[in-house]
């Protein structure tokens, strides 16, 4: 399997405070710097790209793709000292919020200041400008993705490139099915996580609204194991049992099927005595 990288980010102050409030304000969203408190970070770098009209969702001089809004095209690209630059990107969701792209270099600029104190090898930092919660989606990759609990708002970083080519080429594993066995659940990213079973490296991947969940024997116990002529679960079980099951640590082995968008649609559970 191959994940849904997320991406990173570099933003430094160019030219000075004026210049860095300038920037943000050129890729401004739903939210414009304040004053006397431009976007800052001496450990993070960001390459300045020129003027450009509005860049937030919907505005004139968003470079969008499938709805989400390419701040970069017009505020620079980010990521970490050391690390290959991304595109920042502000998501749109499915009931059509999409932050604001001042809000998304000013969450991403606390990300990377906060970076020193994050948990684990996925940096994930749980508190950023007070709701939201930033992390690396593989242990091994770069890219960085950010959300609001409870809410549909969304931050990415991803590769640069035009159109819909970086999302489609960071996308792991789009359109496929995978055997894997799941580790856990991070609420606040709500996103289930997971082990490959073809080469042991660890993942997350957000489930459908609607995921289709369907147990063998520990998903939903019954009476007797449930399983169809392939030995996977065929009984319907819910999305909160699957969720309940991994946050209390049961190592589930499962075939899950992922959609075009990186979104786990299926899940059968994988039989075994």
């Amino acid at each position: 399997m191959k994940l849904t990288a997320k991406k990173t980010i570099k933003t430094a102050i160019v030219g000075g405070a004026v210049a860095a409030t300038a920037l943000l304000s050129a890729c401004g969203g739903n939210n414009v710097a304040e004053k006397g408190s431009p976007v800052k970070n001496a450990a993070v770098e960001q390459a300045q790209t020129g003027g450009g009209q509005g860049a937030a969702a919907g505005g004139p001089g968003a470079e969008s793709s499938g709805g989400d809004v390419n701040c970069s095209k017009h505020g620079g690209q980010v990521g970490a000292p050391g690390r290959p630059k991304r595109d920042l990107i502000a998501v749109a969701a499915t009931d059509g919020t999409t932050p604001g792209c001042t809000e998304a270099y000013n969450v991403i600029t606390e990300y990377y200041e906060k970076l020193p104190q994050a948990e684990g090898p996925g940096e994930r930092v749980l508190d950023v400008r007070g709701k939201w919660t930033c992390a690396r989606l593989t242990e091994t990759g770069t890219e960085v993705v950010c959300g609001v609990p409870n809410s549909s708002l969304q931050l990415e970083t991803r590769p640069s490139g035009a159109g819909k080519a970086p999302v489609e080429q960071n996308r792991k594993f789009p359109n496929s099915t995978q055997r894997v066995q799941f580790t856990g659940y991070d609420v606040n990213l709500r996103m289930v996580r997971f082990q490959l079973m073809a080469d042991g490296k660890a993942y997350r991947l957000p489930l459908e609204p609607g995921v289709e969940v369907l147990s063998a024997a520990t998903l939903c116990p019954a009476e007797s194991v449930t399983v169809d002529d392939e030995g996977y679960g065929d009984l319907p079980c819910g999305k909160d049992q699957l969720i309940q099951q991994v946050r209390e640590g049961n190592p589930v082995l499962a075939r899950i099927s992922v959609n075009g968008e990186d979104r786990i649609t299926t899940v059968k559970e994988i039989y075994h005595p």
